[in-house]
């Protein structure tokens, strides 16, 4: 019998929640009049600076009290920020101790070292499964003596429906990882690793795909010269990667690359771990498991709240992908794009968030026709922030000035005090978090630049400025 690989037992998915009345924030002195009047006169000086001068702006108390807005009901396109909607929703929807499952099944036992039949590797929407805990699966295979698998690896990817990568992505992404697609059986995050390694100069340097797969082909070719000069093009309809140019002797170096056709490809790659391990098995294909499968081996990720500590760090956009169609994916649906942004909606309603000019096209902010209002986004995060999850979302968040894609802000008063994420695509410059004041507790805020204004410097300057100001009110 094999064995059943080892980790906690599945989390189950909660209800959405319904709309219910929120509870009172921790006690801290109240904004005055007086106080908001000098709040507003000292923040009208770095946020009229600039780019920042006709921005969208939104600062608001954990009650939702406007504390400084400005355009703040135009909605903008929010960038990277966007994936605060889906950590919020996944929060609410999966609960925050949720784990991903991916399993190795099959329909017959196995007997005498021969499994009679496919074996199946069913996908949950893992956006962390890598090639390394695949490789684990098959080594439980390994260690169970069997030598024979009679039919195929067949990939379930089913829980996930929809193109794997969204069409109103700028088609210029799409040759780079940050732009792999989404599907409910995707490893390494979507890429395969192209490993070069130089020879003497004038040889041809080899080529390495890790970790190897019938579905990736590689043409052309590298060589050793004095300087690294090269290209590496994807064919647009399946995994064929031309390669040519020069590679720097001792320059061996890795690029990751965006796969196609996910499943198969993962299949291809369980199939040749299979093989690797003198397992006999047929062709990888995908298809659908059959109900009563037994579980040769299961695979949890990492707690949801680890996940989101990841996404919201690094800005993983694959990671928020998933992410959305996994809620969409909520109370027995096909997850999309479309039944992923539907209970994102949902949230936004049970949380009593307005949404108007909401248009949510991906999970990630990478598609430039997303929109939010500045105060839909900064109301959102003080509604979460009251929630038994916003402690959860709070610590996810990386500190401004310290850690993750908000380590470069140059603050001195909100260091330690704030955290927030950014988003950053072509004419926008975006943040969004909180901070905690010195005097009047927690504040939510959204600050979305549009437009060929948005510099990274004079932006960066009065957001950075901003904040100051308002962790030492």
């Amino acid at each position: 019998m094999l064995v059943i690989g080892t980790g906690c037992a599945r989390q189950s998915v909660a209800a959405v929640p319904r709309a219910v009345a929120l509870v009172a924030a921790p006690k801290s002195p109240a904004w005055s009049a007086a106080d908001l009047r000098r709040l507003r006169a000292r923040l009208s000086g770095p946020l009229g600076l600039s780019a920042l001068a006709t921005s969208g702006i939104a600062i608001v108390d954990t009650q939702g009290r406007s504390l400084f807005v400005r355009r703040e009901r135009r909605a903008a396109v929010p960038a990277s920020t966007f994936k605060l909607l889906v950590a919020i929703t996944a929060l609410q929807t999966l609960g925050p101790d949720y784990r991903f499952e991916t399993s190795l099944q099959a329909v017959n036992p196995p007997h005498d070292g021969t499994l009679d039949g496919d074996v199946y590797l069913v996908g949950d929407g893992d956006p962390s499964l890598t090639a390394d805990n695949l490789r684990g699966g098959i080594g439980v295979v390994a260690r169970a003596g069997i030598t024979n698998i009679t039919g195929g690896v067949v990939a379930d990817a089913t829980l996930f429906g929809g193109r794997e990568v969204n069409p109103a992505w700028d088609p210029d992404d799409l040759q780079y990882d940050y732009a792999a697609g989404t599907s409910a059986l995707s490893l390494d995050e979507g890429t395969v690793e192209i490993h070069l390694v130089p020879a003497s100069v004038g040889a041809p340097a080899r080529i390495d795909v890790r970790p190897p797969s019938d579905a990736v082909r590689v043409h052309g070719g590298v060589i050793t010269g004095y300087s690294t000069t090269l290209s590496i093009d994807r064919a647009a309809d399946r995994n064929d990667f031309t390669f040519a140019g020069n590679l720097a002797v001792n320059a061996e170096q890795s690029f990751y690359r965006p796969v196609i056709d996910q499943p198969l490809y993962v299949a291809g790659v369980a199939r040749s771990m299979l093989l690797a391990r003198n397992i006999t098995v047929d062709q990888a294909r995908t298809g659908v498991v059959p109900a009563g499968a037994t579980v040769l081996w299961r695979h949890y990720s990492a707690p949801l709240r680890t996940l989101l500590n990841h996404m919201l760090f690094e800005s993983d956009n694959h990671y928020a992908e998933q992410l959305l169609r996994t809620v969409g994916a909520h109370g027995g649906m096909v997850g999309t794009e479309l039944t992923g942004a539907a209970v994102e909606r949902s949230v936004f309603r049970a949380l009593g968030t307005p949404t108007e000019g909401l248009r949510i096209v991906d999970g990630s902010g990478l598609a430039p026709s997303d929109r939010v209002a500045p105060i839909d986004l900064a109301t959102l995060l003080a509604r979460a922030n009251l929630e038994p999850t916003g402690d959860v979302l709070f610590h996810d968040l990386p500190r401004v000035g310290i850690e993750g894609t908000v380590r470069r802000h140059d603050v001195t008063t909100a260091l330690g005090r704030a955290r927030a994420k950014s988003g950053h695509i072509a004419d926008v410059d975006a943040l969004a978090g909180y901070v905690d004041t010195r005097h009047h507790g927690r504040v939510a805020f959204a600050i979305l630049v549009n437009g060929p204004q948005a510099d990274d410097g004079p932006v960066y300057d009065g957001v950075d400025a901003s904040l100051d100001i308002l962790a030492g009110s």
